[in-house]
């Protein structure tokens, strides 16, 4: 069974798929009895796999939405969902996808089933079936496997596994690589292929983040850049779904066209974070390159159809067109990418720079940055609970820990506190179901603990700060700022002696639990829950040191917690 529709009965001969795997994804569609076997066998092989209960159609049928409703046109854009949800119920869809599909979404699920699994380790029984289907058309490349293989590879992502996501990745690009238009002849699919690829692009390029190494495909064309309205797309079902695109107009919604297209900065801002980094450039240098990178950025914005543009009017007219998360996703890109390039400009050794206004920008996106999260969370139908954005929330309340320690105004210093209470519950919303943000809010406390070894050198751009904004999946060691690694201003390298005489090696917070105390049952009890992070706020003794600290203590230790 398939998602990518039928072609021509000379183009299935030449793609030889077997009769006894599947109903060949390029025939005209499946007959009844083509249908009826392919149900019997599908429940047999569930069984023979180890998957029983957990494969039924009941299942599917709750979990695909879910899919649907969390996933899908917030990570990536593959799927007609009315189209999909058609095959689903008439037992057509592709069951590659649909284990896919369950591999990511049955996190979410409420069903008895689940009861007494976690939600981050459910997926893992449905990745192993979807691999297992994919593998077996390994070299017999189709949209059906392109769009399998991508939803595996977003998968290890969200399991923290960079090497798995990398390769899934790649098999999506090297299948797509061999598809011809005859592979897609319908209106749907030719649009479902052209967001695959646009799919395929993104996840190269934030696959390639992770790596540390830049992704080695071309940017999005106009060839796979999405031709039909994301709002129609989202919603019509086929038969309404126009013709031909609609003209540019203001009304015209292409958010992922347009987020194609700062795939090159997000990448430009990686490789010059590293090279700052590793003292291939001087801090002069990261300067200027960080000011054309700014402009392109400024363009990108200013280029954007007036119904586009960051404003609360545009946002409710688009959570009515059913598309407020993909609004929210395309503009947290923006400013995460604004508070990354900026956050150099943090460092406190750089007073006779002139970057008071940069490390200002840096504050203002990262404050943006927990605005939208909160729009998240308070607007129906836009939750935002995928892990990638535990990654740019942390990066957003690193910088809010830089107003705390460092600010001397108290409104500045009131509003850091709530975007920080609010980033960590948004952070233990997120947490229970996916693995990954385990290490974002380790790298946080990491980055914490480094404030508290030393002010003047915590927010350096060295090794370990770069992977800290760049590498979204990874799991980091401990930060060492004292050493032969920390980057001077000049592009060499700063000294030992250097670095500790400019520490302030007698800055404390106010809260610091005994390292001895920490993970065990003793702390239950002490640390605030997390219904309890919105009271910090009230509390006006408690320092913002101490709010962050006993945030991340509970966030860290939730297993500790006693209801």
């Amino acid at each position: 069974m398939t998602s990518t529709g039928s072609t021509s009965n000379s183009k299935r001969a030449r793609a030889g798929a077997c009769a006894t795997c599947r109903v060949c994804s390029l025939s005209r569609g499946p007959t009844r009895r083509q249908l009826a076997n392919n149900v019997a066998r599908d429940g047999r092989e569930t069984q023979e796999n180890g998957i029983g209960a957990f494969g039924s159609q009941e299942l599917f049928l709750e979990m695909v939405p879910l899919y649907f409703y969390h996933i899908h046109n917030i990570a990536h854009t593959i799927f007609h969902e009315p189209s999909f949800m058609r095959r689903l119920q008439d037992g057509s869809a592709s069951m590659i996808h649909v284990y896919a599909m369950c591999a990511l979404a049955a996190r979410y699920s409420n069903h008895r089933i689940f009861r007494n699994i976690a939600p981050c380790a459910r997926g893992k029984l449905y990745a192993t079936e979807a691999i297992r289907r994919c593998h077996a058309h390994m070299v017999s490349p189709s949209l059906e496997t392109v769009q399998g293989f991508l939803l595996i590879g977003y998968y290890f992502s969200g399991e923290g596994s960079i090497q798995g996501k990398h390769i899934y990745v790649g098999l999506a690009h090297l299948h797509a690589d061999l598809l011809t238009p005859e592979d897609t002849p319908t209106l749907v699919l030719q649009e479902e292929r052209r967001r695959t690829w646009l799919s395929i692009h993104v996840a190269s390029h934030w696959s390639a983040s992770d790596m540390a190494t830049e992704p080695t495909y071309s940017s999005p064309t106009s060839i796979s850049l999405p031709q039909i309205d994301d709002a129609d797309f989202h919603t019509l079902s086929p038969e309404l779904l126009p013709l031909e695109a609609r003209p540019s107009t203001g009304s015209r919604c292409d958010m992922w066209a347009q987020m194609a297209r700062t795939l090159n900065i997000f990448t430009k801002i990686n490789v010059l974070l590293r090279r700052l980094s590793q003292s291939g450039i001087s801090f002069d240098e990261y300067c200027k390159e960080a000011a054309t990178l700014e402009h392109a950025l400024d363009q990108w914005e200013r280029a954007l159809p007036p119904n586009l543009a960051y404003t609360y009017e545009n946002f409710t007219r688009l959570v009515e067109k059913q598309i407020g998360q993909t609004f929210l996703s395309m503009h947290v890109g923006y400013y995460h990418f604004r508070q990354m390039l900026f956050f150099p400009f943090l460092d406190s050794r750089l007073a006779q720079w002139a970057v008071r206004d940069r490390a200002a920008k840096c504050k203002e996106s990262a404050t943006i940055v927990s605005d939208i999260l909160q729009y998240s969370e308070t607007t129906p139908n836009c939750k935002m609970d995928y892990f990638i954005y535990g990654h740019i929330a942390v990066v957003s309340s690193s910088v809010h820990l830089h107003s705390l320690l460092f600010s001397e105004d108290q409104p500045d210093l009131s509003l850091a506190r709530q975007r920080l209470v609010f980033n960590f519950q948004y952070l233990m919303g997120l947490k229970p179901f996916w693995s990954v943000v385990d290490h974002h809010v380790t790298h946080l406390r990491t980055f914490q603990n480094s404030c508290r070894q030393s002010m003047s050198s915590s927010f350096v751009l060295d090794n370990w700060m770069a992977r800290f904004l760049t590498e979204h999946s990874s799991a980091l060691f401990e930060r060492q700022l004292y050493g032969p690694h920390i980057p001077s201003l000049d592009g060499g390298i700063v000294s030992t002696e250097e670095t500790n005489s400019t520490a302030s090696s007698g800055f404390q917070f106010a809260y610091a639990p005994d390292p001895a105390v920490v993970g065990t049952t003793d702390l239950v009890g002490e640390i605030p829950g997390y219904d309890d992070l919105s009271q910090l706020l009230e509390d006006e003794g408690m320092s913002g040191e101490a709010i962050v600290d006993s945030a991340l203590s509970w966030l860290l230790h939730d297993d500790l917690r006693v209801d």
